[in-house]
């Protein structure tokens, strides 16, 4: 069976978020793995995103980082940057005419990022470990 190298990603436009939100559907991440720097305009955060381009037996998970530049404001829906509080993100989109990223995560959670311009960088950090589950959409 053929390995995957980690992923680097970058995001420069709206057409490219599709992508990036397929990619990380399912990726859980933790509250206190989620970070904005309002000196660097920088929201960063640590995932472990669901391996779909490895179809092995067990399921895989990759820790990968997001960092997303540019970043003017911050809003937030039930996160919590608690220990042991954990999130599951379902998609992520963007707004164009706000020029507003939006995280939504399961159970109602959501962040929103108000950017000056679309600046997404996306790469593994750790190789692929065994997943306790394959994610299930109803």
């Amino acid at each position: 069976m053929r390995e995957h190298s980690p992923l680097k990603l970058m995001a420069r436009s709206g057409e490219d978020i599709p992508v990036l939100s397929a990619l990380l559907q399912d990726a859980l991440l933790a509250g206190v793995d989620m970070q904005y720097i309002a000196a660097e305009k920088a929201f960063i955060c640590l995932l472990n995103r669901y391996c779909r381009e490895a179809e092995k037996e067990p399921p895989q998970r990759r820790l990968c980082g997001l960092k997303i530049g540019q970043v003017e404001q911050v809003q937030t829906r039930q996160i919590a940057s608690e220990k042991g509080q954990f999130y599951n993100l379902l998609s992520i989109a963007y707004e164009e005419a706000e020029n507003l990223l939006i995280l939504t995560f399961s159970g109602g959670a959501a962040i929103r990022l108000f950017v000056g311009e679309i600046t997404i960088t996306l790469r593994d950090v750790a190789e692929a470990h065994p997943s306790f589950a394959r994610p299930v959409h109803e």
